[in-house]
């Protein structure tokens, strides 16, 4: 059976339960929380006493947010509550964000590197502070966001796991293989490291009105370094470059129209359910065990998440 999960915005206590409970009825694997005006961890645990079988993926937990022991300690009681569902996803975020809220990030695969042995420890109880930690019942897997190949390897080295987003098929199997081969120099098995992709989906039946959402709400990302940077190695330096340059003179009109319908394509699924169904084959292929649904499009993020949820069981 191919495996298949699906992020699931914050909201209501109601609401996040709800959409967890059908994604699990329908057969999805994991139920993705992204860490954006809310508590990732949090979040996970509101549905993990709500579900049975499907995991729960921190979409990701921000690095610079809290103390390795404080994460530590919330991961802990969400893999409990969960039966060993649980799987955390660490990642850096991005330096116009961090520098907004004053947050120095310095050098950020040095923060993920010691922030993850750090946990490490505590998961394990080799970190003495004169309170025993906790340790949870079954080990709790470790996934980095990753952009770059430089934090891929880290993965290899350090993690369980990768999470990828806004990622040609082509840079994804890129990526993965720097993850495994990294994972095989440390001692350990290519196969000990999961691959994951988010791919952002606007399904309209009108080609022409999925391409122009996608458009809209994509146009931020190449505005953000680490973004630009992986498309521009991913063959759209193009693009990259013009809407870099847009949303540096406050142009968001022309950063809007810097995506191309080639770049959109490579990095989403857009247009009608039968052409998005298929085009999911492409990640797999480059090497994605677990495809993650990001829904995109619709005024009602709620309604939108349920009816791809009914769309994509078919392709679970």
């Amino acid at each position: 059976m191919a495996q298949l999960a699906i992020v699931l915005m914050p909201g209501s206590q109601t609401q996040m339960t709800e959409l967890a409970r059908e994604a699990e009825d329908a057969g999805f694997a994991g139920a993705c929380m992204p860490e954006l005006v809310n508590d990732g961890l949090m979040c996970c645990y509101v549905m993990a006493a709500a579900t049975k079988k499907i995991r729960l993926i921190t979409w990701i937990v921000n690095v610079y947010f809290r103390h390795p022991w404080l994460c530590a300690a919330a991961s802990t009681m969400v893999q409990d509550v969960s039966g060993g569902r649980f799987t955390l996803g660490l990642g850096v975020s991005h330096r116009p964000f961090m520098q907004a809220l004053g947050i120095d990030m310095g050098n950020a695969r040095d923060k993920l590197r010691s922030f993850t042995v750090s946990i490490r420890k505590i998961f394990n109880g080799e970190m003495n502070i004169g309170v025993a930690a906790r340790k949870p019942k079954t080990p709790i897997p470790i996934y980095y966001g990753a952009l770059a190949l430089e934090t891929a390897r880290l993965a290899g080295e350090l993690a369980d796991g990768v999470e990828f987003y806004m990622c040609p098929a082509e840079r994804l199997r890129k990526l993965a293989g720097a993850a495994r081969d990294s994972a095989v120099k440390h001692g350990r098995k290519a196969s000990d490291i999961g691959v994951t992709v988010g791919i952002p989906t606007f399904v309209d039946d009108n080609l022409d009105n999925a391409y122009e959402t996608a458009r809209h709400q994509l146009a931020f990302y190449p505005a953000l370094p680490f973004y630009n940077r992986q498309l521009a190695r991913s063959g759209f330096e193009a693009e990259a470059k013009a809407a870099m340059e847009a949303a540096t003179r406050g142009d968001q009109k022309a950063q809007v129209a810097a995506l191309s319908n080639r770049l959109l394509d490579s990095v989403a699924l857009v247009g009608p359910a039968e052409r998005c169904i298929e085009r999911l084959a492409a990640f797999r292929e480059a090497g994605a065990e677990l495809p993650i649904i990001a829904p995109g499009g619709g005024p009602d993020p709620v309604s939108n998440t349920k009816r791809l949820i009914k769309i994509f069981s078919k392709a679970i």
